[in-house]
């Protein structure tokens, strides 16, 4: 396997230190103001007086210390309960004299039993508690990031105790406090060693969790601005298809910020704090995905983290079991994880099933096939205008009918909850006597 944060390139992506990327921060930074300015004005004409509303903020992170008590079991078992197994595991290889397929065996029970809990634990935190949307994915997204870290780790410690056993070598164990700093730090891959910065930049770190607080509430504002007054009243009037349509359309600019702002806000704010705290010198968290010409480079520059994951636990092995002869079903089927592992974090933190991300995977492969046989790979001129495109109509799309979705459940409220009512979509049912034709 290549083994990541090795390039120097790799280590460091300033992004804000780039003068057009700075102008295009300024550019984002006073459409902020214009809207601060809005509800500061509207609040003043209508009550007379200056109130912030976070009302939205208030209801995404609903239960808040809930989601944080539940964080921290999941914390706590994952510390301790793969480690100690690991632990007793090499153990029992250097004073049990039996085979190695029935000590792997009884190893993989153990941790198959951990992962049902980690697994099992949160989804049942998640339907049990009335959580707001954030909150939920703050449990979720979380329980993914464990059980993506522990996989990673055992894979890379499991072998080499096996060729120390087989060698008659001595099978040590990392030190604790790597496998608690591993836990901890911006990458899914586990190392020994990683490349470090020489001291922490404090004033960094305070600057990176300010931008993330104010990107949270950029993000109300966004949602109270462009996104409620739109979707909340649809059931008021008869939903043509004229209306339908032009809501996607409508949905275009509030989609483009929401993920500008998440890309901005997670990928390069909240994992650069973390990185500078922990003085992780690697910062590759994504690369040039705006200049990509396709949704396959988009997706391999968008999010490295898990990209590198995926490639090195899932793409990697599925190439080792096929021989290397099928390329195309490791990648489809790759991106089919991927897929349902978002469709599972979308049902679970908004509580309906809409499946489109899914879909979304397969089309994407199809697409790079396509792209690379046609094209040759060549990038034509046109072709990041075309992605572009593309990836506003998804986004829009998407938006559009979670939003839509979303909204049925509060103005369509179902009666007896079932679990084919949970797994089917509520928003065309809730809506059918009002769709209608222009005639």
């Amino acid at each position: 396997r290549r083994t990541p944060l090795t390039h120097p390139a790799h280590f460091h992506l300033p992004l804000l230190e780039v003068e057009h990327f700075r102008t295009i921060y300024n550019i984002f930074v006073a459409v902020l103001c214009i809207f601060v300015l809005r509800a500061v004005v509207v609040d003043f004409i209508d009550n007379e007086c200056i109130v912030l509303d976070f009302e939205v903020l208030i209801f995404a992170f609903g239960r808040l210390h809930m989601a944080l008590l539940a964080w921290l079991v999941m914390f706590l078992y994952t510390l301790l309960v793969p480690y100690k197994v690991l632990q007793i595991w090499a153990r029992s290889l250097e004073t049990l004299q039996l085979p190695t397929a029935v000590t792997v065996i009884a190893a993989a029970v153990l941790l198959i039993g951990h992962a049902t809990v980690l697994g099992f634990y949160p989804v049942y935190t998640v339907i049990s508690q009335p959580f707001g949307p954030a909150s939920c994915f703050v449990i979720i997204l979380e329980q993914l990031r464990f059980l993506m870290k522990i996989h990673s780790f055992l894979r890379e410690i499991a072998p080499p105790i096996l060729r120390a056993r087989s060698n008659d070598g001595k099978m040590g164990l990392p030190p604790f406090s790597t496998y608690l700093y591993f836990l901890f730090c911006p990458t899914l891959i586990y190392r020994e060693n990683y490349p470090r910065t020489p001291h922490v930049r404090w004033r960094y770190v305070i600057e990176n969790f300010a931008k993330f607080l104010g990107c949270l509430f950029y993000g109300s504002l966004l949602f109270k601005c462009l996104s409620i007054p739109i979707f909340s009243n649809m059931n008021k009037q008869p939903l043509t298809l004229r209306r339908l349509v032009l809501s996607v359309f409508n949905a275009t600019l509030p989609a483009l910020y929401l993920v500008l702002l998440m890309f901005f806000c997670f990928f390069h704010c909240w994992l650069n704090a973390f990185a500078e705290m922990l003085r992780f010198a690697d910062r590759g968290f994504y690369k040039d995905w705006w200049n990509a010409t396709s949704f396959p480079t988009f997706f391999r520059t968008w999010n490295v983290v898990v990209h590198d994951w995926l490639y090195y636990y899932i793409y990697q092995d599925l190439l080792w079991v096929f021989k290397a002869k099928a390329q195309s079903v490791a990648l489809l089927s790759t991106f089919i994880i991927s897929g349902v592992v978002h469709e599972y974090a979308f049902t679970l933190c908004f509580g309906f099933f809409y499946p489109f991300t899914l879909p979304f995977s397969i089309v994407v492969v199809l697409e790079g096939m396509f792209y690379s046989t046609f094209t040759h790979g060549n990038k034509r001129p046109n072709s990041n205008i075309l992605f572009w495109t593309y990836l506003l109509l998804g986004l829009a799309l998407q938006f559009c009918l979670q939003s839509l979705e979303w909204y049925s459940q509060i103005h369509c409220p179902v009666q007896k909850s079932t679990f084919w009512m949970k797994v089917t979509t509520h928003f065309w049912s809730c809506y059918s006597s009002a769709i209608t034709t222009p005639s």
